[in-house]
């Protein structure tokens, strides 16, 4: 049994649909195994995930301050989100489609609170039948602010990272110069995950399990 990354209330394992998981009866969170994940996912899908999180700040569920290198927010005294397996604190928050998740950037765990669960459902039937373009939407010619800092920047001097542009002193790891042309600007690795293994597809019988399946699977997967 391990702690809450949120509320350390221990947690109860689950298994179902083919992802084994575990719940807290408290706060209702769920907690993914990074080994689970990466069986189920493929390891360059957890590769990227991992990459992805690295650096980025936590975020403080009590008053959902950013967090960065610290145990418990220096704001509400809230224990930071913790990994369970590791003990790494705080767990970077990454988003995909619009759906904010913690990753543990040394194991690959994933956890999820109530609302990103529902966040999570919500994208999966948004999204899965639709056609996923992550083209940078940033034209040339036209001014537009470095995403982190903020400053004033043409695209063709900007790198860009899930749609968004960057300066070069903020690009994140894995970033690509803009062109116009630009498919997406995602780790190019080959991924085990069959392309037609969608939201239906993936371990049907568990809803929560199937939508995170597919969507790391289409963001990093393709």
């Amino acid at each position: 049994m391990s702690a809450c990354p949120f509320c350390q209330t221990t947690m109860r394992s689950t298994f179902l649909g083919g992802l084994p998981r575990e719940e807290c009866g408290g706060c209702g969170a769920v907690w993914f195994e990074g080994e689970s994940l990466s069986k189920v996912m493929g390891g360059s899908i957890s590769d990227a995930l991992v990459r992805r999180a690295k650096g980025h700040p936590g975020i403080c569920k009590g008053c959902s301050a950013k967090l960065q290198y610290v145990p418990s927010c220096p704001d509400c005294g809230t224990q930071a989100p913790t990994c369970p397996r590791c003990g790494h604190a705080p767990l970077p928050v990454v988003e995909a489609l619009g759906v904010a998740v913690e990753v543990c950037s040394d194991c690959a765990g994933v956890a999820l609170d109530p609302g990103e669960l529902q966040q999570l459902q919500r994208a999966a039937e948004t999204y899965r039948n639709e056609p996923l373009d992550v083209r940078p939407k940033v034209r040339l010619g036209v001014v537009q602010a470095c995403s982190e800092c903020k400053r004033g920047l043409k695209p063709k001097y900007g790198f860009v990272w899930e749609e968004r542009l960057y300066c070069g002193s903020c690009a994140p790891e894995g970033s690509v110069p803009f062109s116009e042309d630009l498919a997406k600007a995602t780790p190019s690795e080959a991924s085990s995950v069959p392309r037609n293994s969608g939201y239906n597809a993936a371990m049907g019988a568990d809803a929560t399990g199937s939508a995170l399946t597919w969507l790391f699977s289409r963001v990093f997967g393709r």
